[in-house]
């Protein structure tokens, strides 16, 4: 069973990524800030998920990110892909050093979550695709 969960503050951009996230995983889980990004993470042990750089938090994304490299658990190494409306190369680099392992630029499409999901999980097999 493959299972992302997608931490994104805006209900629009959020909405858009589970339509998109439906299509390839047979689990889709949300969260909309850090503390529901935490507990959904040790709930639902994700496949991978999907960060939105900009929090409406204390934190955004990238210190998420961070905080969960450093954790002593399972979920340490779970992929994470960066999607963001920045698109500078600086930002990459930031995204990638604080424990990235890939990047979106929104808007989102099927085929960019695709692509990066077959990059960072090994054998990755979308449930369906359009």
């Amino acid at each position: 069973m493959s299972r992302i969960l997608i931490v994104d503050d805006s209900p629009t951009d959020s909405y858009l990524a589970k339509k998109c996230a439906a299509d390839l995983f047979t689990e889709v889980r949300t969260a909309h800030n850090v503390d529901c990004a935490f507990q959904e993470l040790e709930a639902c042990q994700p496949s991978v998920i999907l960060m939105d750089w900009t929090l409406d938090d204390l934190k955004n994304g990238i210190s998420l990110i961070a905080e969960i490299r450093e954790r002593e658990d399972a979920s340490s190494t779970v992929p994470i892909i960066v999607c963001t409306g920045r698109s500078m190369p600086a930002d990459k680099l930031i995204a990638a050093n604080a424990g990235a392992s890939a990047y979106i630029v929104k808007p989102i499409s099927t085929e960019a979550l695709a692509e990066a999901c077959a990059r960072v999980i090994p054998g990755f097999q979308p449930s369906e695709l359009p």
